[in-house]
């Protein structure tokens, strides 16, 4: 089982609709799952459409390393992850 599923088991008997999940590896890496869509992606910020939101990341030297229908792997110096 993988970290998140963990994590996930905790917070089924909360009222929170969790549509995305991210996990910061030290400001290097950034996992993202949930991604609908990618929107932009460029060297210092990258937008990603999730089921009811818009995820942004901004750093610098930014790398998609791995991406599938819904996971994304980001490397380079992350420095904010936020949503709109």
């Amino acid at each position: 089982m993988s970290m998140l599923d963990e994590i996930n088991k905790f917070m089924q008997d909360t009222e929170i609709s969790i549509n995305y999940r991210t996990v910061n590896l030290g400001g290097k890496f950034l996992y993202i799952e949930g991604i609908k869509s990618v929107i932009s992606f460029g060297i210092d910020e990258m937008q990603f459409q999730m089921k009811k939101a818009m995820l942004i990341v901004e750093g610098h030297d930014l790398k998609i390393k791995y991406l599938d229908k819904n996971t994304c792997v980001i490397e380079g110096s992350i420095k904010n992850v936020g949503i709109r």
